[in-house]
């Protein structure tokens, strides 16, 4: 009977018991993105991703394996489950934007 008030307590109040000390680390998809993801590609990488969610509905993920840039145009090859897609992208007012795939 004591236990269960005490178990009966403990779930009443476990709503209030936020965890917000556990520091979770924030990334942007496969092994191989967030290797890069930290270094200067990482603006080309979330823009590649943004395309990938838009063009399959975010159903898939895509892995980037490649970024190359050069200036203002980027090129960066994504698998997108068993296809290979190029992507270019160009830096359009500071964002990357993605202006043609193959």
């Amino acid at each position: 009977m004591m236990g269960s008030v005490v178990l009966a307590g403990l779930l009443a109040l476990a709503p209030n018991w936020a965890v917000v000390d556990i520091p979770y680390p924030e990334t942007s998809g496969g092994s191989a993105t967030s290797r890069a993801a930290t270094g200067p590609d990482a603006p080309v990488i979330d823009a590649v991703h943004g395309y990938v969610r838009q063009s399959s509905a975010g159903r898939r993920k895509g892995v980037v394996t490649d970024v190359r840039i050069e200036g203002n145009k980027a090129v960066a090859k994504v698998l997108i489950g068993q296809r290979s897609e190029t992507v270019h992208l160009e830096l359009v007012q500071h964002e990357w934007r993605v202006t043609r795939t193959e």
